[in-house]
């Protein structure tokens, strides 16, 4: 046996019972030095167990792989900034990894897909060892719906997600827990084991996930823009359609959205794709046109069956498969100039809390208290009020401290009934439903908004409200100084009226 072997040597043996000598014990220190160092092949070695408690770890950055389902599907549009930041002071924040059970590599377990792939990609651009190793957060693995749930908080909290990509990440997610937990979930059941993950997420705004990826599939990838309220807008609308077609032609649900509203989807697809303009209002009205042309009607017969449908129209029993899933609340009951349209399948309003014009005169006066009301100051409140009871639709304001803009419009006994409103008073209601849209863009109180805004007046309020929007905010000065020009004129009229009773 050499002395550079790697093999075992056998333990050197020591005089026993005498005194060493100093050449002696030279030898011995000798010997043992030559000793050959032990096997370094990890390949011949268990793989050993990760840490069963949350720790910090050293790794290369080639062990670690970003998160293949990650619900943020665009490139992140500041890459090239992270990268020079990566660059100039590595990752300040550790990254957060685990790794499945049986796999060699790592992955990122809750954000950070962006800074790994500029680190590695630094390591292969410039070999150098700064960005070789990374020291990382390892958590245990738990399952495939907590890793899923980390990144789409991850992503909310940095902005970062398209509202398709929050929709398909979520129908993703129930999915995965439907697979863990071996039956399907209801959406009550769904939000309840969503929030139990940590996600803050209600019934609302998963009706409006599970029906754009079940029916706008077609629009959702290929319109980056597509918003919730695009969705929030477009649903109503299209579940009257639904509702007309089936009650005057018995076309079923996905034959509807199959052969009618499917090829207007991929028209205006291909436009955006081209223009990357896109407009619901002009989508709505181009699927209204491909129903009147399938049902041989008209187009203004749709519409006007649509924006005065009889209560009595049959609504199409709910199905687990639909955006009228078990437990779902409806989206909406209708619109305004549609008193009597009928809702969803199996959801009813008509106990829902209304605060009356009595109620609200007996109300204290002057404003509401600031922290009774939530995302809405108490002088919004005071204006939103007055509008409402000038404009005689009290009845149906219900001032909502939990609602993103401290109100809701509730559908009223009278429209129940049939009673139609006065224009006016539908225009008020209306112009209210879709102010209180706008203010929730995520459907958060969708459910409480039991009055539809009209397409046009949707469209036009969340136009004038955005604040970023100069040409909305030059419009409104214009309306301003046309408001003060007829007051003027309407005063000069008035005095001129006045001087000629005087004289007389």
């Amino acid at each position: 046996m050499t002395q550079g072997s790697n093999a075992a040597r056998a333990p050197i043996a020591l005089p026993v019972g005498r005194q060493l000598s100093i050449d002696e014990r030279r030898r011995l220190v000798a010997e043992s030095l030559r000793v050959g160092n032990p096997d370094s092949r990890s390949g011949d070695l268990p793989t050993q167990a990760d840490p069963r408690q949350e720790c910090q770890i050293e790794l290369t950055v080639d062990a670690i792989h970003p998160y293949e389902n990650n619900p943020r599907r665009a490139g992140n549009e500041r890459f090239e900034d992270i990268k020079a930041s990566v660059r100039a002071n590595g990752i300040r924040t550790p990254l957060t990894v685990t790794r499945r059970p049986g796999e060699a590599h790592f992955i990122v377990e809750a954000g950070g897909n962006t800074r790994l792939q500029a680190i590695q990609q630094l390591w292969a651009e410039t070999g150098d060892a700064r960005f070789q190793k990374l020291l990382v957060l390892f958590r245990p693995w738990q399952s495939e719906s907590h890793v899923l749930t980390s990144h789409l908080i991850e992503n909310e909290l940095r902005g970062e997600m398209s509202f398709w990509d929050k929709a398909c990440g979520i129908v993703s997610l129930k999915a995965r827990l439907e697979a863990e937990k071996g039956l399907p979930l209801s959406i009550r059941q769904l939000e309840e084991a969503i929030k139990g993950l940590g996600l803050s997420i209600n019934t609302a705004t998963l009706a409006h996930y599970l029906f754009a990826t079940e029916r706008l599939g077609t629009l959702g990838e290929a319109v980056t823009s597509l918003s919730g309220l695009d969705v929030k807008t477009l649903q109503p609308r299209l579940n009257a359609m639904k509702r007309h077609a089936l009650a005057r032609a018995s076309i079923a649900e996905d034959d509807l959205y199959a052969g009618t509203f499917e090829p207007v989807f991929r028209r205006f697809s291909d436009k955006f794709r081209k223009t990357s303009i896109f407009s619901v209002v002009a989508l709505l009205r181009a699927c209204e046109e491909a129903l009147a042309l399938r049902l041989g009607v008209h187009v203004d017969k749709v519409r006007e069956a649509l924006d005065t449908s009889p209560r009595g129209v049959p609504t199409p029993p709910t199905s687990a498969t639909n955006n009228s899933i078990a437990g779902a609340p409806r989206a909406s009951q209708g619109s305004p100039a549609n008193p009597s349209s009928p809702g969803e399948a199996g959801v009813s309003t008509s106990n829902a809390p209304q605060i009356a014009v009595a109620e609200l005169a007996a109300l204290p006066p002057g404003p509401a208290p600031q922290q009774a009301l939530p995302g809405a100051s108490a002088k919004l409140i005071v204006a939103v009020r007055a509008f409402a009871a000038t404009s005689g639709v009290g009845d149906f304001l219900q001032i909502t401290p939990g609602a993103p803009i401290g109100y809701v419009m509730r559908d009223a006994p009278a429209w129940s009934e049939g009673t139609h409103l006065s224009p006016e008073k539908q225009r008020a209601s209306s112009l209210l439903a879709a102010l209180a849209a706008h203010a929730d863009p995520d459907g958060s109180a969708a459910h409480g908004n039991d009055a539809d805004a009209t397409v046009g007046e949707m469209a036009l309020v969340c136009w004038l409200v955005d604040a970023g929007n100069a040409s909305a905010g030059a419009f409104l000065d214009i309306l301003n100084l046309v408001r003060e020009t007829q007051a003027a004129v309407r005063i000069a009229a008035e005095s001129e009226m006045d001087s000629k009773l005087g004289g007389t």
